[in-house]
């Protein structure tokens, strides 16, 4: 079954200027769309989306690299997502989110 809409949580150490360019890089490549984001200081930051549902499997394993880490609950998105979406669906657009926690060293 296809999600009205998918949301994905993951964390990082990296620079947040590096891991917002990574972001929103693997959302173009894979065929997405930023619409909007949100700062919450400098340790968190929620990116919106949308994207068609053919791409979401490809996004998630371009997420989890170069220093981001999802976790558990969102890499289960691309396992629980149907491998062959069916021809009328591959088209369909989801909304998403992607919110990166940066963990700062004192």
């Amino acid at each position: 079954m296809i999600p009205e809409c998918i949301r994905i949580i993951g964390f990082t150490k990296e620079n947040r200027y590096k891991i917002i360019d990574h972001a929103v890089k693997c959302i173009s490549d894979s065929g997405g769309w930023v619409t909007n984001h949100t700062m919450y200081s400098t340790a968190i930051i929620v990116i919106n989306f949308e994207i068609e549902t053919q791409y979401v499997k490809k996004l998630l394993e371009m997420l989890n690299r170069n220093g981001l880490n999802l976790i558990e609950e969102s890499i289960d998105i691309a396992k629980d997502f149907p491998n062959n979406v069916e021809k009328v669906d591959k088209v369909k657009e989801l909304i998403g989110s992607i919110r990166i926690t940066f963990f700062h060293d004192n």
